[in-house]
């Protein structure tokens, strides 16, 4: 209540006369003075020079007594707390959630609880157990809490048993709840909210009712709770939204903290102040910061001496919406051209990419917290201390025993700065690239379990990154511990090549014994023998090595068919042999086994070109040249149908997977620099549409059409055995997912023997086409093929 000499109203007595509180035998704030807006009796007050405004930095319970306008909110806040042990508060970023549980519930609890109030408020960071284990620790001895640390199923639990006296009132206070999402571990986040499920469980109407536990999560993650069910469950009917202050509650929160130091508006500024923040996303923020640079400089110019805060030097300030962008482009400005990279660095080190493009989810620039030690740079660290000192970063340090940390004070700067906006448009996707490397790296110092390390496309990307002058100059590069994790990544990779080369070797020279022992007196059923053992064979190499199993793959089947037709048999003779070779193939479908049916498709169809040539040449080797070549084209359309079949369920099913995700990350792959045809697919970026449609065509992968194994189509038995088809399919999805920019050539000018084989439209392949990346120069086989499945207008002859 107020103090009868005083005519200044306490929250409680301004709220009975506004209309904000129903339940007032529930609700009483703490003293906060509500002064009468007299000019004349505001300035009999004692000038306090220092400013009562917050900028940018949070309010905490010590600045209850400058907090206001937020008791009609407050009133529903407890009231319905009263009716749930589990309150999930959320609203917009810069809406004022984290202060009004800091400033607002906590200082009323801690008053009207005095010394039986437990206050438990923590952030969660990458481990919550490790941030909740430090408020204990401020707290409690450092043995009772260090229990905690463990994370198991009942820590939380147990958090209430061990420091909560049965009499006292204990508040968990969970603030910027999304960082479960943004910042800790996956698997440390759902091991914590299993605790928190649980702990809800024990907290009955029966007992411990005086345990209450709080959240503050932005509204936009709230999707983010979806594998959640039980913890939906529990919030269901408990998630408040902090909405927008009236505007008499704005003008309590302008006025009054001025009023407290004795000091009034000029008449007008505050009405030109609410009309400019009504409508704007976040202003609270802002609103704060533009109002504490507005008091310091009326201290600065002299002109608090009479007690009034100036439309003047607001409006020159640039007002709500234009104070903050005019203070730090000035002071960015005013900085050397390596001061401001230093600056670029740190701030896009402080940034997270936030969302999920994969699901939809628009992304969006959030806040990350670093360890000061990732800014080694001597200049990033001198302007890292000055970006401290002016309020625009934020530094902790929880324990003696852990390392500082560093943060942008806000998110409101992440959209309020147009350059750092900018910025983070510009480098969104390596921000988002090198953060997750820097989180699987921090597992990996952890445990240096090889599994942890980085393989394929996320390699190559990674790689790619490093090589980027403008990463490195803007972004600062990657740090020492992430290079040692890329080197780790790139030895492990290295050796798993080198051993499955060795396994290779080893598996041919056996294969070529084995096939130097055969008599020739009963090479006829050892050929259906061998042919199994070979195909069986490339199954356990396909189990053994997974990517690189295509290599060996392929070495097999040509061990395999040099045997066949190095044997000393007739053509007539081995094409008698092909049909009960189909029929063995045949038995791989039927067992639903596609790698060894493909395998043996692919090699029947090699025994098939190899005769079609003899036949065309050599037609005096065949008795009956007419009837070979009927049973040539019977298998030979059969085999091709069953191959294409194969290869359209499964292997285009799998080129357009990668498509449409090179449609949402722009990495359709490239041709590597240096890289030559022998490198096979090692020549284009690991797991790329470029590289998957090279696969198709000449590898063992889909129709391997490069028999010379050389990487090329150099004659026209190679370029035969590319599925008219399949190169049409290819054609359909490179079109659809370049939007039309991509395909086998540059039709515009037929004429031009050069220019079609390149494409400006083309900027997914760096304005090349597809011809011009999988088949390299001679192309004119390749081209042949090409026409005849009529994907191009283009006629060039060899």
């Amino acid at each position: 209540m107020a103090d009868p000499q005083n005519t200044s109203l306490s929250a409680v007595d301004h709220a009975k006369q506004i209309g904000y509180i129903g339940h007032i035998e529930k609700l009483i704030f703490s003293q906060t003075q509500i002064i009468p807006t007299s000019p004349d009796e505001i300035k009999t007050r004692e000038l306090k020079e220092a400013s009562p405004y917050k900028g940018l930095k949070r309010f905490e319970a010590v600045d209850k007594d400058r907090f206001f306008g937020r008791d009609q909110f407050l009133t529903g806040l407890v009231n319905q707390l009263e009716q749930t042990h589990l309150l999930l508060l959320l609203g917009a970023s810069g809406s004022g959630k984290s202060s009004v549980i800091r400033a607002g519930l906590i200082p009323w609890l801690s008053q009207h609880w005095g010394s039986r109030f437990t206050d438990l408020t923590f952030t969660p960071n990458q481990d919550p157990f490790n941030s909740l284990y430090h408020t204990l620790h401020d707290r409690y001895p450092q043995a009772e809490a260090e229990f905690i640390l463990e994370g198991k199923a009942d820590s939380l639990i147990q958090v209430v048993n061990r420091v909560k006296p049965s009499e006292d009132f204990c508040l968990m206070f969970i603030d910027q709840f999304e960082e479960l999402f943004t910042i800790a571990r996956a698997d440390q986040r759902d091991r914590f909210i299993e605790n928190l499920v649980q702990l809800i469980g024990e907290l009955t109407p029966d007992r411990n009712r005086s345990v209450k536990i709080v959240a503050t999560m932005r509204a936009d993650f709230l999707d983010r709770l979806s594998p959640y069910s039980a913890l939906i469950e529990a919030t269901n009917q408990h998630r408040p939204m902090i909405a927008e202050m009236q505007t008499d509650e704005l003008r309590l929160a302008i006025e009054q903290p001025a009023a407290h130091h004795g000091v009034v508006f000029e008449k007008g500024l505050v009405q030109e102040i609410i009309k400019d923040v009504q409508g704007q996303a976040g202003y609270l923020p802002l609103l704060q910061y533009t109002l504490d640079l507005l008091w310091e400089t009326e201290v600065q110019t002299g002109s608090l001496q009479d007690r009034t805060l100036n439309i003047s030097t607001y409006r020159r300030l640039g007002g709500v919406r234009g104070a903050l962008q005019k203070h730090v482009d000035r002071s960015y400005e005013n900085l050397s051209r390596q001061e401001q990279l230093a600056v670029q660095r740190i701030f896009l080190k402080l940034v997270e990419i936030g969302g999920d493009e994969q699901s939809g989810t628009e992304w969006k620039p959030i806040r990350r917290r670093a360890n000061r030690s990732e800014f080694g740079d001597e200049l990033e660290q001198k302007i890292l201390t000055r970006l401290i000192n002016q309020n625009l970063l934020v530094s902790n340090r929880r324990d003696p025993s852990q390392e500082s940390t560093v943060e942008i004070i806000h998110e409101i700067l992440l959209t309020s700065w147009p350059t750092l906006n900018t910025w983070i448009v510009e480098n969104r996707q390596a921000i988002a690239l090198r953060n997750r490397l820097n989180d699987d790296v921090a597992r990996w110092q952890a445990k240096k379990a090889e599994d942890e390390l980085w393989s394929g496309s996320k390699l190559e990307q990674v790689l790619e990154l490093k090589q980027d002058p403008t990463f490195s100059e803007v972004l600062g590069g990657f740090s020492r511990p992430a290079n040692q994790f890329i080197d780790a990544s790139l030895e492990k990779r290295d050796r798993l090549i080198r051993e499955e080369q060795e396994r290779s070797r080893r598996e041919i020279e056996q294969l070529e014994r084995l096939l130097k022992e055969e008599e020739k007196a009963a090479r006829a059923e050892r050929m259906r023998t061998r042919f199994a053992l070979a195909t069986a064979g490339l199954a356990l190499v396909v189990l053994a090595v997974g990517a690189f199993a295509w290599r060996q793959q392929q070495e097999v089947q040509e061990a395999t068919r040099a045997f066949l037709l190095g044997t000393n048999l007739s053509a007539e003779e081995l094409l008698e042999k092909l049909p009960g070779l189909s029929k063995e193939a045949e038995k791989f479908r039927n067992a639903r086994d596609i790698e060894l049916e493909l395998a043996a498709y692919q090699t029947i169809r090699a025994y098939l070109s190899q005769l079609q040539i003899l036949l065309e040449d050599h037609p005096e080797e065949f008795p009956n040249p007419q009837q070979a070549e009927q049973t040539i084209n019977s298998i030979g359309q059969s085999t091709e149908e069953k191959l294409v079949e194969i290869i359209q369920n499964y292997r285009i099913r799998e080129l357009e997977v990668a498509l449409v995700e090179a449609q949402k990350t722009k990495r359709f792959g490239r041709r590597l620099d240096n890289s030559v045809p022998t490198d096979f697919e090692r020549m284009y970026t690991e797991g790329s549409p470029l590289q998957i449609t090279y696969q198709i065509l000449l590898r063992g992968y889909g129709s391997k059409a490069d028999l010379s194994n050389d990487g090329l189509i150099t004659n026209r038995q190679e370029a035969a055995l590319m599925p008219p088809e399949i190169i049409e399919k290819i054609q359909q999805l490179w079109k659809k997912y370049t939007d039309g920019h991509c395909d086998w050539f540059n039709n515009e000018n037929p004429e031009d023997r050069n220019a079609v084989y390149f494409s400006l439209e083309c900027e997914e392949l760096e304005g090349k086409t597809l011809t011009h990346l999988i088949f390299q120069s001679p192309y004119d086989y390749a081209v042949d093929r090409l026409n005849e499945s009529d994907v191009s207008s283009v006629q060039l002859k060899p």
